[in-house]
């Protein structure tokens, strides 16, 4: 019996020393430290919409003829790229020569004639008042005459669009820009309206997504949008919304938009990356950046609490500038530690320094 109440006193002295041990390990003792503290803020942030797109072109042109002929020469090639007025198509054009060379001789006979009925005229005016040829017969000559002027201009016509058919057998590229596909070689046929080959221009880049119609009223046309591509890491794009397309698809609710892009040498047709359409703000709690802490792979601050530091866990949200929105875990108006070094534990006496703007 008597065994038995050592072995429980033995037992009750060990656990009362591991008691004041746990407890001195969890209150920190020491001269207070003093360090910087701010004051979790309220403040209006901005509320952003992210949605995914692709950069397209704001000129992709569809190459075709307006003549019908083999093609002479068509040199391109997919990839390649071209400048504004650089030969892409040349057609067989010998049709056209025979054309311009039948509307010639069809100027020339109707000037012959013309000039001939207008001698006619001139000589039964004068016969016609001596009365040696009938009035019939000089209305008869002003009437060919009238005609002859009708065929010349008639003929001056197609010889006018002979000549114009053949400005269009060679076709040069409209814009600087890069051949996306050719549809057509040397030696095929060529139709007018037919697409012979696609260019597009590199000159004028959009960002093509799709925003949803919950979000359609709240978006400002006339606000700046970033555009990040998931490509380019460091590169932060300010574009312009030109224009939302005001018919939404019948089954996803979303609507088009475009925002055009600035000139960067890097962009190209095709890269996705993500658009932040900012819709208002609202007010958030913010805390710098600078006063997280991680524990145990979550964040958190150490608030200031009569002269201690007590660390709260957070859960963080969007990250504006060199803050970081709080979700959960304050609520404004508290003072934490701007800068926490590594030797603050909860329950660390502080004694506050300078106050952090």
């Amino acid at each position: 019996m008597r065994k038995f109440t050592a072995a429980t006193s033995l037992l009750g002295f060990v656990l009362s020393l591991l008691v004041a041990a746990s407890a001195s390990a969890q209150t920190p003792t020491g001269n207070p430290q003093t360090l910087p503290v701010t004051k979790v803020v309220l403040a209006d942030a901005s509320v952003t919409y992210t949605v995914p797109g692709s950069v397209i072109s704001d000129g992709r042109i569809e190459v075709s003829s307006r003549v019908v002929g083999f093609i002479e020469q068509l040199d391109v090639r997919e990839g390649q790229k071209v400048s504004r007025g650089d030969l892409l198509v040349r057609i067989d054009q010998t049709d056209i020569d025979e054309a311009i060379r039948q509307a010639k001789a069809g100027v020339r006979a109707a000037g012959q004639d013309l000039q001939d009925g207008e001698l006619d005229v001139q000589k039964y005016e004068g016969l016609a008042r001596s009365g040696a040829v009938a009035t019939e017969t000089l209305r008869k000559a002003k009437v060919r005459v009238d005609v002859a002027s009708a065929t010349l201009d008639k003929a001056r016509s197609a010889l006018a669009a002979a000549e114009a058919q053949k400005s269009y057998a060679t076709i040069t590229s409209p814009v600087d820009g890069v051949i996306v596909s050719v549809a057509r070689r040397s030696g095929e046929m060529a139709t007018a309206g037919s697409t012979i080959l696609t260019v597009e221009s590199h000159e004028v880049l959009l960002f093509k997504a799709f925003v949803s119609e919950s979000s359609l009223s709240a978006i400002d046309p006339n606000k700046p949008v970033t555009v990040r591509i998931d490509t380019l890491k460091d590169a932060v794009l300010q574009g312009r919304i030109r224009g939302i397309v005001p018919s939404g698809d019948d089954i996803t609710r979303r609507y088009e938009i475009n925002v055009i892009l600035p000139k960067d040498m890097h962009l190209v047709p095709g890269m996705f990356g993500r658009a932040e359409i900012v819709l208002g703000t609202q007010k958030a709690t913010l805390v710098p950046r600078a006063a997280l802490v991680r524990r145990g792979g979550l964040e958190g601050v150490f608030v200031v609490e009569d002269g201690t530091a007590r660390f709260r866990w957070l859960r963080t949200g969007r990250v504006i500038g060199d803050a970081i929105e709080v979700v959960s875990g304050l609520t404004g108006g508290e003072s934490i530690i701007a800068a926490p070094n590594d030797t603050i534990r909860d329950g660390s006496p502080v004694q506050v320094g300078e106050i952090a703007q």
